[in-house]
């Protein structure tokens, strides 16, 4: 197995041309400039690892792996991008080269294990590989979101997460996390409360996670650092992998942003 890049291993990193063909590979934009109040935001749809880095060390499998990527959201961002005609922007590389919903200074930024599992390539990661990092997976989403995000009323980061952690059965399917509140988050579970009721999913309410006691660093910076509207949506994993689960969360979360973008919240002035 090829170690992974790292300038202390001797290893040739990139040059100028391969770090902009690599940047450009990080995150696709869909819809740019449409008419909807609303940014989605899949900063864990992908996992894919940059080819100078080798699978950080891992063996294939891993990346298939929850640890890597939100499993399911890649398909469910852009079904929710197309049918409620909003722009999204998806990351393509995974998590485990450099998680952008994490600041620079957590452990899990460039995580060294998986569960115990050591990530070879993040064990020892030097200042001119977390550079070339930062240059091709973190500066291109930031920008996207940044320039995307501009006139939106509301930003949504779409995740999944596992049925089970720690042991314990996670009963709530599809979950809406917020650390302030708003009329926008109100609506969102109310609308979502009785449709998700009459479709048989089971809503939480800053479950499975507690943003107020979390970090959220993609909507902290964009979402209220810029006064926008924000929440992060999750949604149990299982229910994306089966096709009929997937139909039913997809027309339910449908009909639940297009209620609350046709209800009084929005403000028009600011819909670009």
């Amino acid at each position: 197995m090829s170690a992974p890049l790292s300038v202390s291993s001797g290893l040739k990193g990139p040059d100028d041309a391969a770090i902009a063909a690599l940047a450009a590979a990080a995150v696709e934009r869909l819809r740019p400039g449409a008419a909807s109040p609303y940014l989605l935001i899949a900063e864990h749809a992908g996992n894919l690892v940059p080819q100078p880095w080798h699978d950080l060390g891992l063996a294939p499998p891993f990346l298939d792996t929850h640890f890597a990527f939100d499993l399911g959201i890649d398909a469910l961002t852009r079904r929710l991008s197309q049918t409620l005609q909003a722009p999204a922007v998806i990351a393509h590389y995974s998590r485990l080269f450099l998680d952008y919903n994490r600041p620079a200074g957590e452990w899990d930024y460039m995580r060294p294990d998986l569960g115990g599992i050591p990530v070879p390539g993040n064990l020892a990661v030097d200042a001119a590989d977390r550079r070339l990092r930062d240059l091709i997976a973190w500066v291109p989403l930031e920008q996207a979101i940044t320039e995307e995000a501009e006139g939106r009323q509301a930003l949504v980061s779409v995740h999944s997460f596992t049925p089970v952690m720690g042991g314990q059965w996670r009963g709530v399917e599809i979950g809406v996390l917020w650390r302030e509140p708003s009329p926008f988050v109100t609506a969102v579970l109310e609308t979502l409360g009785t449709l998700g009721a009459a479709a048989g999913l089971r809503i939480g309410d800053n479950e499975p996670y507690d943003w107020r006691q979390a970090v959220g660093y993609t909507l902290n910076r964009h979402g209220l650092e810029r006064g926008r509207d924000c929440l992060y949506l999750e949604v149990r994993n299982d229910l994306l992998s089966d096709p009929e689960k997937f139909e039913r969360v997809s027309q339910t979360l449908e009909n639940v942003f297009a209620a609350v973008a046709r209800s009084p919240w929005p403000d028009p002035t600011v819909i670009a």
